[in-house]
């Protein structure tokens, strides 16, 4: 009988055993709340810190820790002093179904105490990278606009503020007829076209007409000079104030030409927003920005 007791009991502490190994104590997360980021920019060379970082790339000693929405609360199976880097993330094109990491922003870098079930509160400011060529900035705010209007087109200066959106002025685009063509007075030769390298436009706009987006591409090297427009994005009709982020990558490693003027066009016909009619056509443009890599 006593071996029988000592039998049972040993059995009872192997049971015992193996339900802690089958079901081993769950590690508790901490957390980083992250609501947005904010950018800092030298105003003068590299214009406002206007935004649409949509997106948190978050990482722990190197590791991924995956892609969140702003706003993000971020769990990490981690505790104590831990390395935390966490990139801007933006929808490309204007686009929800294409996240990408900006590369013009640097990283955010931070170390934090994680303590589990604890909630830290982040709010990462970046820059744009040593590397960033601004080709072109117009942010409106002088007489001197570096775009022009084609054909009967024209771009203006307005001031009033309800127009505006930073600063004290904005562009404006009227539609005299269905369709209003703009672009830029200078062209660039210098924009890259091989090794995929982004190009990137930064828009603020506000329309209730279809507005374009593209690039004039002209061939002045060759006996028969040739010029030609393409538009690679299209924007529908927004009450609110809101920006894209373009990447001409694609489009100028296609074209292949010497140099480039910035396109935009705005019409009241509809090639696939749906959109009202209306009767009263404004476009409206603030910011823009034609960045590069360094080479």
């Amino acid at each position: 009988m006593k071996y029988i007791k000592l039998f049972y009991y040993l059995l009872l502490l192997l049971l015992l055993a193996s339900c802690d190994i089958i079901n081993p104590e769950e590690a508790l997360p901490s957390f980083i709340q992250v609501n947005e980021f904010q950018l800092t920019t030298n105003e003068t060379t590299q214009g406002s810190n206007s935004h649409q970082i949509t997106d948190v790339w978050a990482f722990v000693n190197g590791e991924a820790l995956g892609v969140f929405e702003l706003p993000a609360t971020i769990p990490i199976l981690a505790t104590g002093i831990q390395n935390i880097t966490l990139l801007a993330g933006i929808r490309e094109n204007g686009l929800r179904s294409t996240p990408v990491i900006y590369p013009l922003y640097d990283r955010y870098e931070t170390s934090l105490d994680l303590v589990p079930e604890e909630i830290i509160l982040v709010t990462p400011t970046v820059e744009y990278i040593s590397t960033s060529v601004f080709v072109l900035i117009e942010n409106f705010e002088s007489n001197t606009i570096r775009f022009e209007g084609l054909n009967n087109a024209t771009i203006n200066q307005v001031t009033n503020p309800i127009q505006v959106l930073f600063g004290n002025g904005a562009g404006s685009i009227p539609l005299i007829e269905e369709i209003a063509e703009v672009t830029s007075i200078a062209t660039f030769i210098d924009l890259p076209t091989s090794g995929g390298t982004p190009v990137y436009l930064e828009l603020d706009y506000r329309t209730n007409v279809e507005l374009e987006i593209g690039l004039t591409g002209f061939n002045v090297s060759t006996a028969t000079p040739t010029q030609a427009t393409i538009y690679n994005v299209i924007l529908c009709p927004i009450d609110d104030w809101n920006k894209v982020y373009v990447n001409f990558q694609e489009l100028l490693e296609l074209s292949q030409l010497d140099g480039y003027k910035l396109a935009f066009r705005a019409s009241t016909n509809d090639t696939g927003c749906g959109g009202t009619p209306t009767n009263t056509p404004e476009v409206l443009l603030d910011n823009i920005k034609l960045i590069r890599f360094q080479q």
